[in-house]
């Protein structure tokens, strides 16, 4: 089994949750990658340890079983489009306020030994294709989960 951890370096300070769990992985027999879900902010001083080596996440997509998403929902909604365009299924870690999207907390990464192993189901979830036109011309498309907001602009 090989698990893409993806942490948002916003909520995970020096990746220190998503270091805990890849140490729990390996011991269970998985393989590991590292990466961020998105690329930080320009200007941006973020605390990562400087012994990580962070894949990028559309390389390492390619060759992973699962991702585990470290954040909140946005971190998650964000994952799931980069995640469903490689056909891997998402599991996340709930570092934000509220959560819904995330199946694990943070003090649940006990658990994570079943996932190496495959002792896990798959809860599929419809993703929406999005397209908006003027006439005859598409000027955004993409694929999203959750919900699409339409503004005037």
């Amino acid at each position: 089994m090989r698990v893409l951890l993806s942490s948002n370096p916003y909520r995970d300070r020096g990746l220190r949750v998503a270091l805990e769990a890849r140490r729990i992985l390996n011991n269970a027999g998985a393989e590991t990658a590292l990466c961020l879900p998105f690329a930080p902010r320009k200007g941006d001083r973020l605390d990562l340890p400087r012994q990580v080596k962070l894949g990028s996440m559309e390389e390492e997509l390619k060759r992973a079983d699962v991702l585990l998403c470290f954040g909140g929902d946005g971190t998650i909604l964000h994952a799931a489009r980069d995640a469903t365009l490689h056909d891997v299924p998402i599991l996340g870690v709930n570092m934000g306020s509220v959560g819904f999207m995330a199946e694990l907390e943070a003090s649940e990464l006990h658990r994570l030994p079943q996932l190496a192993t495959g002792d896990f189901t798959l809860d599929n979830r419809m993703m929406l294709d999005v397209t908006v036109q003027r006439d005859r011309d598409i000027i955004f498309h993409d694929i999203c989960l959750n919900d699409v907001v339409v503004t005037k602009g």
